[in-house]
């Protein structure tokens, strides 16, 4: 079995963290899609509500959640914690790959790409609000 690099997080935690994911998701919902930089930073804030999402799932399930620079790390914990037939960790999958280009690169995306992004994070915080009844 592979070591996780994980932090605890307790369910007060994992509820904080899911209202960050809410937040993030809905300030990225908030832009008109179009424009280079409201594109971006949209999807940057759908990266982070995925990501916090995925950080309650697991702290709600697992009583941890990931704490290492492995985002292939990330996804599997994430797998862990969530029944196979969900998009959670596929979709996790998908933001971190987009995470350095969006997040860091100076190249535009496009408002498809944004919307993408949206959709998938949408799919984990939905994950996580289920966990959370």
């Amino acid at each position: 079995m592979p070591k996780y690099r994980t932090v605890r997080l307790d369910t007060p935690g994992a509820r904080a963290r899911l209202n960050e994911a809410r937040l993030y998701l809905a300030a990225a919902e908030l832009l008109d899609l179009g424009a280079s930089a409201e594109n971006k930073v949209a999807g940057s804030n759908a990266i982070l509500a995925g990501v916090a999402a995925a950080d309650a799932i697991c702290g709600l399930v697992l009583g941890e959640r990931s704490s290492g620079d492995d985002h292939a790390q990330a996804v599997t914990l994430l797998r862990r914690a969530t029944h196979p037939s969900t998009k959670a960790a596929n979709s996790l999958r998908r933001l971190l790959t987009r995470k350095t280009p969006v997040q860091y690169g100076t190249d535009a995306i496009s408002a498809s790409d944004a919307s993408d992004l949206i959709a998938w994070a949408r799919d984990i915080v939905g994950e996580a609000e289920a966990r959370d009844r």
